[in-house]
């Protein structure tokens, strides 16, 4: 009976110490999921389209649908392909808006862009003869090296009723020396991502396409 009692606590105390095993080892396969962060710096309020309605559409034209370059594989290992949205104003620190897949990203990021210039963004195409397509050709994070490099290349292409009428296409490239691991690409993606957008010449696109 003695002999029979110290077994049952040795297997106890065994199924205890793989309980708390699979516990830590969960932990830490969650801990280890990596995330992308962009900060995108908000432009300066204008009313130079005031009185404007517009309809925000997007389109995925990248050869690879892959955020994460090769060089980078190993520190974005377990990726999720979601990106952490923060919006800044001047030297304020970033608040966070969300996390997104990239088709709602840029139409959130593009929204906010058009809003501070005074334009009203419509949630339904049907609301509004006037559409911006943002096209997205390139987005990529990679390590080259000891460097984060970002590439990015996109259209916005003005439509009405259907009919196109004028486009812009911005692209930019940015690098930034990995020092503090990943927090050094989340700045670099944050950069690009601003320079990018605000590049875009939204008072005259609108200009070309006629419509003002």
């Amino acid at each position: 009976m003695k002999e029979d009692r110290e077994m049952e606590e040795k297997n106890g105390a065994r199924r205890c110490f793989i309980g708390v095993l699979f516990i830590l080892m969960a932990f830490t396969s969650c801990a280890t999921i990596p995330e992308l962060k962009v900060t995108y710096q908000l432009p300066m309020r204008s009313n130079a389209l005031k009185g404007k309605k517009v309809f925000i559409g997007f389109e995925d034209a990248r050869k690879s649908k892959d955020l994460i370059g090769k060089g980078a594989q190993e520190p974005y290992k377990n990726f999720s392909g979601n990106i952490t949205l923060f919006f800044a104003r001047g030297d304020e620190e970033g608040f966070k808006i969300g996390v997104y897949h990239i088709p709602a990203l840029f139409k959130e990021v593009f929204k906010e862009r058009l809003e501070y210039l005074g334009v009203e963004v419509v949630s339904e195409r049907q609301e509004s003869e006037i559409e911006m397509v943002i096209v997205l050709k390139d987005l990529l994070l990679d390590l080259v090296g000891r460097d984060w490099v970002v590439t990015m290349d996109y259209e916005a292409k003005l439509m009405k009723d259907g009919e196109f009428l004028a486009s812009q296409t911005i692209s930019g490239q940015a690098e930034r020396l990995k020092v503090l691991g990943r927090r050094d690409a989340d700045k670099v993606m944050g950069e690009i991502f601003s320079d990018v957008v605000n590049r875009l010449d939204v008072p005259r696109l609108f200009q070309q396409a006629g419509l003002i």
